[in-house]
């Protein structure tokens, strides 16, 4: 785990086109979307982990949830090829931010869709990598060979669950909790087989995006609304604090979906 994340003000943020079943249309508060942002980027903080910004261009209204820029390893960054024409214009964007900053970019043929971070998790050299849904099976070997990571490849089964990171969190080295309906049953064995201590969320949590948490040495911000996977990592002694992240899930999106470590 890196000690550092990009975030994105939402000025911009808005639900003006509908690319997953979240997206109902439904008006966004800018003024809370701010707000509630801002509560996760003082929780970061809080930590002791530095937040880098990167500003949001006004045509596109998702290039807050930073998580989909690209997948991250030392210096090297894959950038997603997104599925939807409407974020596809994101990628140049987060392209020029790296190479700014001084990151080896690499960059997948046109063709091949692969959505960063919001489908791989990296855990020391492996990388658990949801597809199916955004990102192709393709897309992640391809971005697990560039980064020198073995890959634990997970089909996903449900819409509502597209990304990986709506469904899957990993908690540390031996432990993570998982909704079990998004995934097929091959890609539970092989989460099994690979994390010793698997948390299972009940369909009401999952819903709440508890999946989507940030999680930083054994401390956790939750999207609110999660109720008894809140009590189960009680009990195991991590420190959980909820933040309302009301109008980025009218989006299908939370505060891992905003948050991508660098």
């Amino acid at each position: 785990m890196t000690n550092t994340v990009l975030l994105c003000p939402p000025i911009f943020f808005d639900v003006t086109y509908s690319i997953n079943p979240w997206m109902q249309g439904d008006k966004v508060d800018k003024a809370i979307a701010m707000d509630q942002w801002f509560k996760l980027k003082y929780g970061i903080e809080a930590w002791g982990v530095e937040v880098k910004l990167i500003g949001q261009e006004p045509r596109l209204p998702d290039m807050v949830f930073t998580a989909n820029a690209g997948t991250v390893r030392g210096n090297k960054v894959v950038l997603s090829n997104f599925k939807h024409p409407e974020r596809q214009l994101e990628t140049d964007v987060y392209e020029r931010w790296f190479k700014a900053a001084g990151y080896e970019t690499h960059r997948l043929p046109r063709k091949i869709n692969f959505e960063g971070c919001g489908d791989t998790v990296i855990m020391g050299d492996k990388m658990f990598a949801g597809y199916g849904w955004r990102s192709d099976l393709g897309g992640i070997r391809r971005a697990a060979k560039i980064l020198g990571l073995e890959l634990i490849p997970l089909k996903l089964n449900h819409p509502n669950f597209y990304h990986l990171d709506t469904c899957f969190c990993l908690l540390g080295q031996q432990s993570a909790m998982y909704y079990p309906g998004a995934f097929s049953p091959s890609a539970i064995k092989k989460l099994k087989k690979h994390i010793p201590e698997l948390i299972p969320l009940d369909v009401h949590d999952a819903t709440m995006f508890a999946c989507n948490s940030v999680v930083h040495d054994g401390r956790i911000l939750m999207p609110a609304g999660a109720q008894k996977i809140v009590e189960e990592l009680d009990i195991r002694g991590y420190e959980v604090t909820q933040i309302n992240t009301s109008e980025f899930l009218k989006s299908g999106g939370s505060l891992q979906c905003m948050t991508l470590w660098i």
